[in-house]
């Protein structure tokens, strides 16, 4: 069985401040005479449930184009709770207790309950990695990919901090490899997403794009 843990991108979706907001415009309509429906879409990459890549932060880092599909399929999945409110920060020192939980696994679920909050105005004030908390993700063996029940690892308020914090993650080195961001992610369900057996991050391969909205799914029951 499988469960979406992405939202349903729309032009209401919350988005980081400065972003603009996404749009579909019909240029075809049968209600208009048309004979098919046909539309416009202008989705804006780091919109509702996305993916930041590399060069996102780094100038010479891989974009989208450069992966391959198995890069966004997640064998070894976990879910981590920490409880965190309104524009809080995760530390180093919160996520220590869960090293021996998260070491080996390839994606970490970050749930906080702050996805409770996307419909309210304080959405935008979001929880936070700190430095330290960015480095700890980062020293995890075979960690690459980070999903998080919130806006954005960085909060608007502190944009410098959160540049550094994706830097970090983001960096593609010979010995560490990167640590993809998937943001905005629906981890309401928790009883089901701690037994997932595997997860798809499935962006729209699009050229020359540091990041792309992605459809986010994971598969548990028995096989």
């Amino acid at each position: 069985m499988y469960l979406r843990i992405s939202y349903t991108c729309d032009s209401a979706s919350p988005r980081f401040p400065g972003n603009p907001e996404n749009q579909v415009r019909k240029v075809l309509s049968i209600d208009r005479g048309d004979v098919c429906n046909a539309a416009e879409v202008f989705l804006f990459n780091h919109n509702g449930t996305h993916i930041d890549l590399p060069n996102h932060y780094h100038a010479g880092g891989r974009r989208l184009a450069e992966f391959d599909i198995a890069d966004f399929i997640f064998e070894r999945p976990v879910l981590v709770r920490v409880e965190i409110g309104v524009g809080e920060d995760i530390t180093a020192s919160m996520l220590e207790p869960f090293r021996e939980q998260i070491e080996g696994k390839d994606l970490l679920l970050l749930r906080t309950g702050f996805g409770a909050r996307r419909s309210h105005s304080e959405y935008t004030n979001n929880p936070y990695l700190t430095l330290d908390a960015a480095r700890f993700l980062k020293s995890i063996h075979g960690l690459r990919a980070i999903g998080i029940d919130f806006l954005s690892v960085t909060n608007p308020e502190m944009k410098e901090l959160g540049h550094e914090v994706h830097r970090i993650l983001l960096g593609d080195l010979p010995d560490r490899k990167p640590v993809m961001i998937i943001e905005d992610m629906d981890l309401s369900r928790e009883a089901v997403i701690a037994g997932f057996r595997r997860v798809f991050a499935i962006p729209l391969f699009f050229e020359e794009v540091d990041g792309m909205p992605c459809t986010v799914f994971g598969e548990y029951g028995t096989s």
